[in-house]
């Protein structure tokens, strides 16, 4: 009896689709240094914490680059694990006010929608909340501004 090949570590992957009919946050990539163009199955995520009805839910887009694993390193159980940016110009926008050496963490939709927060010092630091249109609630040494 012949061992399947195990596939052990991080591949990168290209999410094909995301529509998960079970709303699990589950996705369907395309890995090419392991099936080349055919898609896995559904692959699990691994969100960084969760429950019984709360924790983080986020699904990357179609054409999104993700880090690819397998369960015991079984092809027919993938396991999304995060996604890369391809290049500078994938990162979100406002990533980009945080200086690499300050702490900082940015959640941005593709359409802008952000959730900034920095320890840059002063008052270009602190949390930043902002919508579409611009509308913004900022919270900063100088007290709490709603515009």
């Amino acid at each position: 009896m012949s061992e399947s090949k195990k596939f052990f570590g991080k591949f990168r992957g290209t999410v094909v689709n995301n529509v998960d009919p079970e709303q699990r946050g589950r996705i369907q990539v395309m890995v090419p240094d392991v099936s080349g163009f055919a898609l896995t199955s559904w692959a699990l995520p691994a969100f960084p914490w969760g429950g019984m009805q709360m924790g983080m839910f986020s699904v990357p887009l179609v054409g999104a680059g993700v880090w690819v694993e397998f369960e015991q390193g079984n092809i027919d159980y993938p396991i999304w694990v995060g996604v890369y940016f391809g290049s500078a110009a994938e990162v979100p926008t406002m990533a980009h006010l945080i200086p690499p050496a300050v702490p900082g963490m940015v959640i941005q939709t593709v359409l802008q929608n952000t959730f900034l927060i920095s320890d840059v010092p002063g008052p270009t630091g602190g949390i930043m909340l902002k919508n579409t249109t611009g509308a913004m609630i900022l919270i900063n040494e100088l007290g709490i501004t709603i515009s």
